[in-house]
């Protein structure tokens, strides 16, 4: 599957973040020529690979930046976006939402000398099936991160309608593993983790427990964007691992797992957002698709980490 990648020209934006540094990897290991933006000279964790990489330095919001950044490229990865937690894309949602919008916009308007490269675009499976930017936008609180995905995505697709070039948009479920970003302001799974590790007596939860949350495993991800690439899968596409858990069951798999002599305290007077989740199909190319099961994601996300703070 990944032979099609070698000697290929590839651009892949956010390269240096936590899902980016994965897709890289993957890229070099099967003998691509990767180029990625940087703004500063922090490779994170790419560094042990940074000599393989052509870096860029400058800013996606610039259109005469990213005109030299596309050139030249047989396929576009966008990972980059302003991106912090919940509460800051509520607290500063015009802000979070322009950033994103603004990175998207001057790479479609580079990409007007390039008309035929392949873009493959990583949103959000926050964004709902079934709602469109209006609905997003009139929500009694709005998520500038999620809008700004539903924004970009919209602009994508008239981009490619218009000039036909191959445009596969991802969404994912919430994605964790080695490599993001551990704190109690964090994605779920590593904000419990810290909560656990730092917590003497009780690990509070937020919420009553029983909200269903789907999880895929970062290095799941990425196989799944490379396996629809191969299979030719175009517009947009979930990627969700058939596995539900509620908030409850994974409190205690991560209590278990970070501090056993823990209690576990659902805290009702917070939020604790939807209690069941969407069933979201996945494109036909995964339905034999081998999944990293929770419990080995986690042990291999604890590991990283406790690794990390040594």
């Amino acid at each position: 599957m990944m032979e099609q990648w070698k000697g290929k020209r590839v651009l892949v934006t956010g390269g240096t973040g936590f899902i980016g540094s994965f897709l890289v990897e993957r890229l070099l290991d099967a003998g691509a020529k990767v180029r990625v933006p940087i703004r500063a000279a922090n490779y994170r964790a790419l560094s042990e690979r940074r000599d393989e990489v052509e870096w860029m330095e400058g800013d996606l919001r610039s259109n005469e930046y990213c005109q030299a950044l596309v050139a030249n490229m047989d396929h576009v990865f966008h990972l980059a976006s302003h991106r912090r937690n919940v509460a800051y894309h509520q607290k500063y949602c015009g802000d979070v939402m322009a950033e994103n919008v603004l990175m998207t916009a001057a790479l479609i308007q580079a990409l007007k000398e390039w008309k035929t490269t392949p873009v493959t675009f990583l949103s959000t499976a926050n964004v709902p099936p079934t709602s469109d930017v209006l609905w997003l936008d009139h929500a009694k609180k709005i998520d500038g991160y999620v809008l700004g995905k539903a924004l970009c995505e919209t602009l994508w697709f008239a981009a490619a309608k218009q000039r036909k070039f191959p445009l596969l948009i991802a969404r994912p479920v919430g994605v964790y593993g080695p490599r993001d970003t551990f704190s109690e302001e964090g994605n779920v799974i590593p904000s419990l983790m810290v909560k656990a590790r730092d917590s003497e007596k009780n690990l509070k939860v937020w919420g009553s427990g029983e909200q269903e949350r789907a999880f895929l495993y970062v290095e799941d991800l990425i196989t799944a964007i490379f396996t629809m690439i191969h299979a030719g899968a175009d517009g947009m596409q979930y990627i969700v691992p058939q596995n539900v858990i509620t908030i409850h069951d994974l409190a205690f798999k991560i209590r278990d797992l970070v501090n056993p002599s823990l209690d576990i305290v659902f805290d009702t007077t917070k939020p604790e957002g939807s209690r069941s989740i969407a069933k979201l199909p996945n494109h036909l190319s995964l339905d034999d698709f081998s999944w990293t099961s929770l419990d080995e994601g986690l042990k291999k996300t604890f590991d990283w980490w406790t690794h990390k703070e040594e």
